[in-house]
């Protein structure tokens, strides 16, 4: 369910197995325990006298790959190079594929067919986890997009039904929102505050981010309520806006979701 080796510059998830004087050696979580290495110098920035003031035995961690041997299997990983938000980001996704495959095998039991669901799911959906998500809300139509069977993409969507929470959906949407009117900033703050408060079942937030740049944003545990809610939120800033005296434009639109533990 993964390539034989990672590509340089991959962020990976690693298990500590040994300190030692010069380095660690680390399995790789993601590619059936191979094993990598991380030199001395690539475990933390400035002096180090003891390495396990930084590292220990089967702590997890993740490393950024420096180099690949392909002919010998080799892999040297650096800690130094990776920020502490891209660590986060790779442990949350590590966590949710690990998370997605665990209900997959519940459903499916055999190893063969777990593998080829998971590869579909993965190869469509680029998030296995938010299409069992989705599934849960929607059914098991959202399945068989990804060319899974009808009858196993209803064992899929019983098991994610009962075993997953309802994350947040969320819409954010950056506009620029600019008015020449003698009364501008009163003009925009209205068309702003307008749109905030409840839509149907999701709930409008409104922040600036340098004016004249505004993050709209768009919660519901419906993720249609959140489509329906930004069809009428930018309907009803584009209602204020009068040709030649205001300005509306949507800058970018981010899908994400928030999951409960």
């Amino acid at each position: 369910m993964s390539r034989d080796l990672p590509r340089r510059n991959e962020l990976v998830v690693a298990t500590v197995r040994r300190v030692e004087e010069h380095g660690v050696i680390c399995t790789l979580d993601e590619y059936g325990g191979l094993e990598a290495y991380i030199p001395r110098g690539h475990v933390a920035s400035g002096r180090i006298r003891d390495l396990r003031d930084f590292i220990r035995e089967g702590e997890k961690v993740v490393g950024r790959v420096m180099r690949v041997n392909r002919r010998k299997g080799q892999v040297d990983l650096s800690l130094r190079y990776v920020s502490e938000m891209d660590a986060s980001q790779k442990m949350t996704e590590w966590k949710c594929k690990n998370r997605a495959l665990s209900l997959i095998r519940v459903a499916l039991k055999d190893e063969e067919l777990v593998s080829d669901v998971w590869e579909r799911l993965d190869s469509y959906f680029r998030d296995p986890l938010g299409a069992l998500e989705d599934s849960a809300v929607s059914g098991p139509e959202v399945l068989t997009k990804a060319g899974i069977s009808g009858d196993i993409a209803e064992k899929l969507y019983e098991v994610a039904r009962t075993q997953l929470k309802r994350p947040v959906y969320v819409r954010q949407m950056t506009v620029k929102l600019i008015s020449y009117r003698s009364d501008g900033v009163e003009f925009v703050k209205e068309a702003l505050s307008s749109v905030c408060g409840r839509h149907g079942e999701a709930e409008v937030s409104v922040c600036s981010i340098g004016s004249p740049r505004y993050l709209v944003q768009i919660s519901s545990k419906n993720p249609r309520a959140v489509k329906r809610a930004a069809e009428i939120v930018l309907d009803k800033l584009r209602s204020f806006v009068k040709q030649g005296k205001d300005m509306l434009e949507l800058l970018e639109t981010r899908d994400l979701r928030r999951r409960t533990s």
